[in-house]
């Protein structure tokens, strides 16, 4: 008896703990997401004056090259665009055909597409000899003409492949959380604490979400620095014709965060949902009853059990869905094996 009260005790304590965890788990792989978008967008902005991932400055980019008719410099920027389309939409229809496997959408298509994207980004790079300092010489006019623009750039048209498939990946996530771009995580942390003192709210929730918002600008930030620093150490690899493996090791980073994205977080969502129903319901039953002070000292209690209950209730279901289901192909199987 004793050991099953300590088994049910630790239990209890591991499931009250898991979601805290999971979020700490969530909030350190979207930082690790947004510090490598940062890192990447910095060096293809310094090397292209285009984005890697921020499409929205790439529309801006061509609209003004549409304007100039820019030639090369045009389809340079609509080929980005392009990729990221087919990148995404690629990853939505494998979504939508197996939609109850998403985990086989992500190993089989997914992690291994980023990680070639990533090694053909460097081999053609090397093969082009992209940005390097020998300039091809004209035969017509004899003029030289530069490595690092125009056609010689095509090299990153997979990197616009990946950022779509990965976008697409974490948009359709049910944490929703998408860290290719800061701009909707700026206004967070200040709409959570006027929420807390206009409002006389004291909830933590809001508070967490604004400072992970916050957290997930300032990691991309680091990144852009990062790799405006690292952005020199490229140039001159590329300036001497090396082979520079520099977006195949974003892309093995990227495959990365995504395994662990979807080994770690689809647990969170499930426990998050089941915690903001059960603190929904507890807020109402402490401001419906007419005793608050004996009602509210055991809210942490009634939450924590009206939590497992749930889960266990979720758990039981799907044990006897799957009973159920496998009760009635025997008795199919045997009624086929009975003689007419």
């Amino acid at each position: 008896m004793t050991t099953m009260h300590s088994h049910q005790t630790a239990r209890k304590t591991l499931v009250a703990a898991l979601p805290s965890q999971e979020k700490s788990v969530l909030c350190a792989i979207k930082c690790g997401f947004a510090f490598s978008w940062g890192f990447a967008n910095a060096i293809v902005y310094l090397l292209t004056s285009r984005f890697s991932t921020l499409m929205t400055g790439n529309v801006l980019v061509l609209a003004i090259e549409t304007r100039h008719w820019a030639g090369e410099d045009l389809r340079f920027t609509s080929s980005l665009i392009i990729m990221y389309i087919l990148g995404g939409a690629v990853y939505d229809a494998l979504s939508i055909k197996f939609e109850h496997d998403g985990g086989r959408v992500l190993r089989v298509f997914a992690l291994p597409t980023i990680v070639l994207m990533g090694v053909i980004a460097d081999v053609m790079q090397f093969a082009m000899g992209s940005c390097s300092s020998i300039s091809s010489s004209n035969s017509d006019t004899g003029e030289s003409e530069e490595k690092c623009s125009g056609k010689y750039l095509y090299f990153l048209a997979p990197i616009g492949f990946l950022t779509g498939i990965v976008t697409s990946y974490l948009s359709a996530h049910p944490d929703g959380i998408i860290v290719n771009m800061v701009t909707g995580h700026m206004k967070v942390l200040p709409k959570s604490l006027l929420v807390r003192v206009i409002e006389g709210n004291k909830s933590s929730s809001n508070l967490i979400k604004g400072f992970t918002s916050a957290g997930i600008t300032t990691t991309f930030f680091l990144g852009c620095v990062v790799g405006s620093f690292l952005f020199e150490f490229v140039m001159t690899s590329y300036s001497k014709g090396y082979f520079t493996p520099m977006f195949t090791i974003f892309s093995l980073i990227m495959a990365t965060l995504c395994f662990l994205h979807y080994t770690f977080c689809d647990q969170f969502c499930f426990n998050y949902e089941i915690e903001q129903q059960m603190m929904e319901e507890m807020r109402k039953n402490v401001l419906m009853n007419k005793n608050p002070r004996g009602r509210k000292s055991n809210v942490v209690d009634e939450y924590r059990k009206s939590m497992l209950a749930a889960i266990g209730e979720v758990n039981e279901r799907s044990r006897m869905s799957v009973q159920s289901e496998l009760s009635v192909s025997i008795g199919v199987k045997r009624s086929d094996e009975q003689p007419e």
